[in-house]
């Protein structure tokens, strides 16, 4: 028709996928019941999830298509909803506008920056993707940007969108987010139409935000307006504390340490790498791992124990007689590394690739590498520790009992403890800030069994947990 019509190709460009097989890895037929009705996976998946299937899928590779694999697709975009959900009942209960008034950008925390700075850089790396026909690693910058706006951004600024919190730094929160979320509905309006409009209508639409187009399509691509808040150093920082909070899990996993079981002290090593806005993210990795305090160092060499293992199979026709010697001081670790990385030992020298040096952990730590960075967290518990530590799985436990007995956000609650003497000395100078972080009224006693009832193991003791209901206002 366009041929006939207008003289021209009906397109520029076709991009095209490989063949379409069933989930089974076989071509579709009715007959193998694997083949799946366009009508029906639209209906059923909804096509915004087809359309992410097959922008996350290699374009020479053949697909497999299924409701699996739909599944899949769906969870990934539902980390999305779920962030955007967060903002709309926060931003409601709050009676926030995108009206409201907030603080500049450049006044505003480095956590609110970084994220902005990210939807910047997203919004540049997709446009570049786009216009070399790249919807797979497109998509897959999206995927990463939402994993970043969900498990990094939302969870370290949770409690920034709570009533108690600071009005000014709230107010920075909501903007921040709105901003974030709006520029990310553009972003992905390619791929994904149906969604971006819904998440764009509500919020500029719906929202009053003045000289914006009534469509997310009707929009200009962002990434020319948004450039200016690019912080390319602060984006590799946050990479870095990013990157020290994922050692620090791993290490506590090894010494079998909860994350909610605070600690005393870590120490970082950032060799060759300079960090812009220091204390603050240092301050954002502390409150992230629950550990106290943090120290820079310059490398791990007053925090390891060095030993020398000298290779045998190398140095044992070389050295004949001088082996024992040399046995000997390896034994009792006397050695001297030179700076060339050779090692002077029991009147020897040795070189580099003939001995193996070890950094062992001092006891009460352990450590982690990664490309030069490095990382040791202290692991002794104090009985004061893990009194807090008591307090923080409490008020997890608290939390839990609420979501499962449908308490909502707003609502204040009763909870009576029951808890032996050793719990509640442990739990007592604990309480009040318990109450706070989870609006409820503690009570020590017996609690009656209910569907509202939650056991909670604590190193103390055993804890039972009942909602008595509604808390009285005063």
């Amino acid at each position: 028709m366009s041929t006939v019509l207008r003289r021209e190709a009906p397109f520029k460009t076709l991009f095209g996928y490989a063949l379409v097989f069933g989930e089974d890895g076989r071509p579709m037929h009715k007959s193998w019941g694997n083949a799946i009705d366009f009508d029906e996976a639209a209906e059923r998946m909804g096509v915004d999830v087809m359309r992410w299937m097959f922008a996350n899928a290699r374009p020479e590779d053949n697909i497999n298509f299924g409701w699996h694999a739909a599944d899949e697709a769906r969870r990934r975009l539902l980390v999305l909803w779920n962030v955007y959900s967060f903002f709309v009942t926060y931003a409601r209960l709050a009676g926030w506008e995108p009206s409201a008034k907030a603080p500049a950008v450049a006044k505003r925390g480095p956590l609110d920056r970084w994220i902005l700075s990210r939807v910047a850089g997203l919004a540049a790396e997709v446009e570049e993707d786009l216009r070399e026909y790249d919807a797979l690693d497109a998509a897959r910058a999206i995927d990463g940007f939402i994993e970043d706006l969900s498990t990094w951004y939302l969870r370290r600024s949770r409690k920034r969108f709570a009533r108690g919190a600071e009005a000014t730094d709230r107010a920075a929160a909501f903007a921040t987010m709105h901003a974030t979320l709006v520029a990310l509905s553009r972003i992905m309006a390619p791929i994904l139409p149906f969604l971006a409009d819904t998440i764009y209508q509500n919020l500029v639409v719906a929202g009053g935000v003045p000289d914006l187009a009534d469509s997310v399509h009707l929009t200009p691509w962002p990434a020319e307006e948004l450039k200016h808040l690019n912080d390319r150093q602060l984006q590799a920082s946050m990479a870095v504390v990013m990157r020290v909070v994922d050692l620090v899990r791993t290490l506590r996993g090894q010494a079998g340490i909860k994350v909610r079981q605070p600690l005393a002290r870590m120490w970082i090593a950032l060799p060759g790498r300079k960090m812009v806005e220091q204390e603050a993210l240092l301050a954002l990795a502390s409150d992230e791992v629950n550990v106290k305090s943090i120290e820079l160092i310059g490398d791990e060499s007053e925090l390891v124990d060095r030993r020398v293992k000298p290779l045998l199979p190398k140095i044992g026709k070389k050295l004949g007689s001088a082996i024992p010697a040399v046995m000997a001081a390896a034994r009792e670790n006397r050695f001297e590394i030179l700076p060339d990385g050779s090692v002077r030992m029991g009147g020897v020298t040795l070189a580099s690739d003939e001995v193996e040096i070890l950094a062992m952990p001092r006891p009460g730590t352990v450590v982690a590498h990664d490309e030069g960075l490095v990382v040791v967290i202290d692991t002794e518990l104090t009985p004061e520790l893990r009194a807090e530590g008591d307090a923080r799985e409490l008020q997890r436990a608290i939390q839990d009992a609420r979501k499962e007995a449908g308490v909502e956000l707003d609502d204040e609650v009763e909870v009576r403890l029951d808890a032996p003497a050793a719990a509640r000395t442990a739990l007592e100078p604990y309480i009040r800030s318990v109450e706070a972080e989870t609006r409820s009224t503690i009570v020590f006693g017996v609690v009656v069994p209910s569907a509202n009832t939650v056991a909670v193991e604590l190193d103390s003791g055993a804890v039972t947990i009942g909602l008595a209901g509604r808390a009285v206002a005063p």
